[in-house]
């Protein structure tokens, strides 16, 4: 038999009425980590508007497809291996007849699900993939107690606005200083999203904050070779997180001002930062609606480059043989990926040149394309060879607001056509409708799961908010 530890009348999604966060002995005013708990427990103790819920349908779907393509990846191989070593029991591991233990099935699903770049990220924050670190954690917790559905699309939303809006405050030099905000970040929403599905109380929250903030980590060092260590940025987060809450729910204490202090999280990832999105009360927009989806299988910066190549590829009746250059012109963020020669499907997913060259060539940069194409075919990499890509300052002055990409694409014969994208498909101002990640969701869940469970995780991911025990729901995602 299950035991339950929740606060008595916390349930999460449920009205509540209680303190706010105690603030310590002498201490003036309240601190950013009780800021944001206050947020959370309106977010909790509130009913989620209609719109929302099915943003984190959609989420969760999303999510899903991401981790089922993957399912047959080295990374996925590399995490099955880890996580039985952490532990087995009866929590789902996705696409899997294995089951792991509460930490190794976060650790498990939180990699497979970045594995192959589909996984969603946030709009205005850059490199925040926000479902492969919160909704592993959620699930792990919403299983092993049974709570509704409703009380787990509860736990993500605030997981997600937990971690967007620290990122948000701190957006302004974080990557540049090399740091990849999924896996420094990540555990704040983690743990938001665990630690409410666990029914911790606001002071344990303020507590299991304070633990997450000595979690974060996470380099763009893989940028350089490609390395694979990307994947288990995401896994990583949503472990911790999900540690810190559990710890703060055992007793242990982190600093009341993790965010702000002295020698706080603010001033050791960055070199400034902006407290508003954690001070202004909550107005009733919810982060988790800045969401962008992905349609190709790569960096969500490059998509505005790619989106502009897909439109040029419509006039040209010979990509290789008609183009003599193509110039782009974008944000910081996306200039950084301007490797011509990658050697590697991971490091091709974060080249501009190479995914341009995919694009105009194939017609499509989904993860299939990825695994047939050659990544040493001349026609490509010749392609790739002539693309150029520079830091625009207008473009990079109005980021994260807008992600422009201009293409300017010349052909031998001296034609020059130019499209510019300012929010490629996926994003908010230009969004995937629920029977695209439908469609992705069936694309790649059909493999690993089969025709009838892939039916039955969609028709539950549809009613999730209907769902009396999300146990019910989980069962049908192991292979």
């Amino acid at each position: 038999m299950k035991t339950d530890n929740r606060t008595p009348g916390k349930r999460p999604g449920a009205p509540c009425d209680g303190p706010d966060p105690p603030a310590a002995a002498g201490e003036p005013t309240p601190t950013l980590s009780m800021h944001l708990v206050r947020t959370l427990e309106q977010l909790r103790c509130a009913e989620l508007p209609g719109s929302v819920v099915d943003k984190a349908k959609t989420c969760c779907l999303d999510f899903l497809a991401a981790c089922l393509s993957a399912s047959g990846s080295k990374s996925a191989e590399i995490g099955l291996n880890v996580a039985i070593k952490m532990g087995r029991g009866n929590s789902t591991l996705i696409g899997r007849h294995e089951k792991g233990s509460l930490l190794s099935a976060a650790l498990y699903n939180g990699m497979i699900a970045h594995a192959e770049e589909l996984d969603d990220s946030h709009r205005y924050v850059s490199g925040l993939h926000l479902s492969a670190v919160v909704i592993p954690a959620a699930l792990a917790v919403a299983e092993e107690r049974g709570l509704s559905g409703k009380e787990f699309i509860t736990a993500v939303v605030c997981g997600y606005e937990a971690a967007a809006r620290i990122c948000r405050c701190i957006e302004q030099g974080h990557r540049m200083r090399g740091f990849h905000s999924t896996g420094t970040v990540g555990p704040f929403g983690a743990c938001a999203a665990a630690g409410t599905a666990l029914g911790l109380d606001a002071e344990q929250l303020v507590q299991a904050i304070g633990i997450a903030g000595s979690m974060g980590a996470g380099l763009f060092a893989f940028l350089d070779d490609g390395a694979t260590v990307k994947h288990l940025h995401t896994g990583r987060a949503s472990l911790d997180g999900f540690l810190a809450a559990l710890a703060a729910q055992a007793g242990l204490t982190g600093p009341r001002a993790v965010l702000e202090a002295r020698e706080g999280f603010f001033r050791a990832y960055a070199e400034s930062s902006d407290e508003t999105p954690l001070l202004q009360p909550f107005d009733g927009s919810y982060e988790i609606m800045n969401v962008y989806h992905k349609l190709h299988s790569a960096c969500g910066h490059a998509f505005p480059a790619i989106d502009a190549a897909q439109l040029l590829r419509a006039e040209l009746r010979d990509p290789v043989g008609e183009i003599a250059s193509i110039d782009v012109r974008t944000y910081r963020a996306a200039s950084l990926l301007e490797n011509r020669r990658p050697v590697s499907r991971q490091q091709a997913r974060f080249s501009i040149p190479f995914l341009i060259a995919l694009m105009l060539t194939q017609g499509s940069v989904g993860r299939q394309e990825l695994l047939k194409v050659d990544l040493a075919d001349p026609d490509l990499l010749g392609l790739a060879g002539k693309v150029a890509v520079r830091e625009d300052p207008e473009f990079q002055a109005s980021f994260p607001r807008l992600r422009t990409a201009v293409v300017r694409l010349a052909t031998k014969d001296g034609r020059e056509m130019t499209r510019r994208i300012d929010g490629p498909r996926g994003g908010p101002d230009n969004p995937v409708s629920f029977r695209e990640i439908e469609n992705k969701f069936i694309s790649e869940a059909s493999g690993p799961l089969g025709d009838r469970r892939t039916g039955l995780v969609l028709e539950g991911v549809k009613r999730l908010d209907k769902l009396e025990s999300i146990a019910d729901w989980t069962a049908h995602l192991s292979a």
